[in-house]
C-alpha cells in the first residue's frame, strides 16, 4: 500500500503526463498518445489458428452468460403491494488486463463478453504497451472483435488510478475489473474505498488440486505448473490422503519442469507452494474449504460426490479430463476469480457483475391500507416517528373514503364440439343482465334466473343439435357455464365460499355450495312430469352435474314441491343465489383464501 498510494495520487493530480511518467519507470516504454487509434485495433492480425480458437472461446464464453440473464418478475406480496426488481447495465466500466510476460488476451474474452452482453453504454481497456510501445497482436484483435475501441496503453497501478479518477485521455469508470499482481490488487482496493466499485480481489492466481490414488501424476504434475508459471507470486497446493500419489506428482513435477519455456518464474512459484497429506478425506475437504482457492481441482475417481463437499472455491474443475486451463480460455466458465481465500463471501465474475439490480414498488390504495398500518406500528417500534408519519398522513387523507373498489371477475368460455358451438361470458361482478339464446325457451328462462337472482351479466349463445334432441345442447351449456365460472373466480381470495335455500309457492329448494375445488354433485329432485315446457326433466340433473364437474365444486341440490314447473324454477334461483353468496368478496379479506389446507 505504501508503494501504490503515491501513483494514485500522482495520476489523480497529474493525469496522463504522471500516467506516461509512470509507463516510462515501470515498463521502460516512452508513450505519446496513450489511446490505441481504432484503426490499430482493426488492423491486427494473429495466425489463423489462433483467430479459430478465440472464436470458439468467445462462443462457448457468451453461450454460458448469456444464460445467467433473469427475467423481470413481477411479485404481490400483498393484495395492491407490487415488487419487482430490474437489471440495469452499469454505465461505464473499466477492464484491466495484464501484460507483462504473459499478455493475457483471454482476459478481454472474460471481461468484454459479459460487459457487451449486460449493456454497457462505455467499456474502457487498459493493458501495459510491449517493449515497443505497441499492444499485443492477440489483445488488439480479441478487443476489436468484441467490438471495443476504447483501449489505452497503459498497465500496472497507473492504470487502475486512471480508470479510477480520470484523465485528459482516459475516461473515469463507474466500476473497475480484471486481475493483476499484487500491486494492480491493492490499488482497485484502495480506490474502492474512494466510490469507484470494484469486481473483487483478483491475483496473484493460484491452484488446489486434490489428487486421490486414481489421479494420473503428469497430469496433475501439468495442472500445478499451468499455474506455476504464471508469475513468483502464484501459489500452487497439492492435496491428497495417498503419500504416494504425492511423491509420485513431484518426481512428475521436477521431470515436466526442465523443458518448461517458463521454468525460471514457475520454480520461484514452487518455492512458496505445499504438498499437504492428510489422515483422511473429511479432513482434506476442511483444508480445502478453509484454502478457498482460486482453482480447485478434483482429481478423484468420484468427482461428482466430493464437489458437494466445497464449499468455498472460485472455479471448480471435475476428474482427471478436466484440466484448469480449459476454464482459462474456452469451456465458458469465467476465469476472473477470487484469489487469497476471498472465494470465502466472493463470487467470479459474471453478467450480474456488469449490472445493479434495482427494485421497485408500488402501493395502490388497497395496499396502503392493507400494510400501512403494520408498517406505522414497525417505525414507532423503532422510535422513528417520521417513517410513521409518512404512513399515518396518506392513510388518514383515505379516512371517510370508500375502499377501493375491486377489480371486476369475468370468465369466458368458448366451447366447440361436433354437436355444439358454444360462447358463455359470466361477470360475477354484474347487474342481473342477461343475453341467453340456446334455442330451448324454458331453458333459457332458467339461465336468465341464474343472471337475475344471482346479480351476474350473463351471456350464453348456443348454435346445438336440436334437430338430434336436447341432451348436448344442454350438458355442454353447463360444461361452458361451469368452466366460466372457473375462469372469473381466478384464485378464489376474499370469497365467501358457501350458500343457500330458497321458498317458492308449494316448492322448497335447497342448494349446499361449496367452491372446493372439488367435484361432487349431489341431486335429490323427484318429478312427475316428463317434461318442462321443452326441456326433458331428466336433462336437469345433468345440467347441474356437468356444472360441477367443469366449476370443480360441491353441489348439493334437493327439492320438493308439488309443481314441477315451481321446483325446478327454485332450484334455479336458489342455485342463483347460493352462487352469489358464494362468490362475494370481503374487501378486509383479500388476502385470506379460505380454506384450511391453503388451496382450492
Amino acid at each position: 500500500e505504501a508503494r501504490v498510494r503515491p501513483i494514485l495520487e500522482a495520476v489523480r493530480t497529474g493525469g496522463d503526463a504522471a500516467v506516461r511518467d509512470f509507463t516510462q519507470r515501470f515498463d521502460g516504454v516512452a508513450l505519446g498518445d496513450l489511446a490505441v487509434p481504432p484503426e490499430a485495433l482493426a488492423a491486427a492480425r494473429v495466425p489463423d489458428d489462433l483467430a479459430a480458437a478465440i472464436r470458439l472461446a468467445r462462443r462457448n464464453i457468451e453461450a454460458f452468460h448469456a444464460a445467467q440473464r433473469t427475467a423481470t418478475a413481477r411479485i404481490e406480496t400483498a393484495p395492491g403491494v407490487t415488487c419487482w426488481r430490474r437489471a440495469v447495465p452499469i454505465e461505464r466500466v473499466g477492464l484491466y488486463v495484464p501484460g507483462g510476460t504473459a499478455p493475457l488476451f483471454s482476459t478481454v474474452l472474460m471481461l468484454g463478453i459479459p460487459a457487451r452482453l449486460a449493456g454497457c453504454r462505455e467499456v474502457v481497456l487498459c493493458t501495459p504497451p510491449g517493449p515497443d510501445g505497441t499492444l499485443p497482436p492477440a489483445i488488439a484483435f480479441t478487443a476489436h472483435l468484441l467490438g471495443i475501441d476504447r483501449v489505452f496503453r497503459i498497465g500496472g497501478a497507473q492504470a487502475i488510478a486512471a480508470l479510477a479518477y480520470g484523465t485528459e485521455s482516459v475516461p473515469r469508470v463507474d466500476k473497475i475489473f480484471g486481475p493483476g499482481n499484487q500491486y494492480v490488487t491493492v490499488a482497485k482496493q484502495l480506490v474502492q474505498r474512494e466510490g469507484v466499485a470494484i469486481d473483487l480481489p483478483a491475483g496473484p492466481t493460484e491452484v488446489a488440486v486434490v489428487a486421490d490414488e486414481t489421479a494420473r501424476p503428469a497430469f496433475v504434475a501439468a495442472d500445478l505448473l499451468s499455474q506455476a508459471e504464471h508469475g513468483p507470486d502464484s501459489q500452487v497446493i497439492l492435496i491428497s490422503t495417498c503419500s504416494n500419489i504425492v511423491d509420485n506428482v513431484l518426481t512428475e513435477v521436477e521431470r515436466q519442469l526442465e523443458d518448461l519455456p517458463r521454468k525460471d518464474i514457475a520454480k520461484q512459484a514452487l518455492a512458496h507452494s505445499k504438498a499437504v497429506v492428510f489422515d483422511d478425506k473429511a479432513t482434506a475437504m476442511a483444508f480445502v474449504n478453509a484454502y478457498a482457492a482460486e482453482h480447485l481441482i478434483l482429481a478423484v475417481e468420484n468427482p461428482e460426490a466430493l464437489a458437494e463437499q466445497v464449499v468455498n472455491a472460485g472455479s471448480v474443475f471435475l476428474g482427471h479430463l478436466t484440466p484448469e486451463s480449459a476454464g482459462d480460455y474456452a469451456s465458458g466458465t469465467n476465469h476472473t476469480l477470487p484469489t487469497n481465500g476471498y472465494a470465502r463471501a466472493y463470487s467470479g465474475v459474471s453478467l450480474d457483475a456488469f449490472v445493479k439490480q434495482i427494485t421497485f414498488q408500488a402501493l395502490t390504495e388497497e395496499g396502503l391500507r392493507t400494510i400501512g398500518p403494520a408498517v406505522a406500528t414497525m417505525a414507532r417500534a423503532e422510535a422513528l416517528e417520521g417513517h410513521a408519519r409518512a404512513v399515518t398522513r396518506r392513510l388518514d387523507a383515505l379516512a371517510g373514503a370508500p375502499p377501493p373498489a375491486l377489480p371486476p371477475r369475468t370468465g369466458r368460455v368458448h366451447r366447440q364440439t361436433k354437436e355444439t358451438d358454444i360462447h358463455v361470458t359470466l361477470t360475477l361482478d354484474g347487474h342481473g343482465h342477461a343475453d341467453v339464446h340456446t334455442g330451448l325457451g324454458f331453458f333459457d328462462h332458467m339461465l336468465e334466473q341464474i343472471a337475475r337472482h344471482g346479480g351476474f351479466d350473463l351471456t350464453v349463445h348456443v348454435d346445438g343439435d336440436l334437430h338430434v334432441d336436447e341432451h348436448h345442447t344442454i350438458e355442454d351449456t353447463a360444461l361452458a357455464l361451469g368452466a366460466a365460472l372457473l375462469d372469473a373466480l381466478g384464485d378464489k381470495r376474499g370469497i365467501e365460499r358457501y350458500g343457500f335455500l330458497l321458498p317458492m309457492d308449494d316448492a322448497l329448494a335447497q342448494v349446499a355450495l361449496d367452491l372446493s375445488g372439488r367435484s361432487w354433485p349431489v341431486w335429490d329432485v323427484p318429478f312427475t312430469r316428463e317434461h318442462v315446457g321443452d326441456v326433458p326433466t331428466e336433462m336437469f340433473a345433468h345440467f347441474f352435474k356437468s356444472f360441477a364437474d367443469a366449476a370443480k365444486c360441491n353441489l348439493n341440490i334437493r327439492a320438493e314441491g308439488a309443481n314441477d314447473h315451481h321446483k325446478i324454477e327454485a332450484v334455479f334461483k336458489a342455485f342463483a343465489r347460493a352462487l352469489r353468496q358464494a362468490v362475494r368478496r370481503d374487501p378486509a379479506r383479500m388476502d385470506v383464501l379460505p380454506s384450511t389446507k391453503g388451496t382450492l
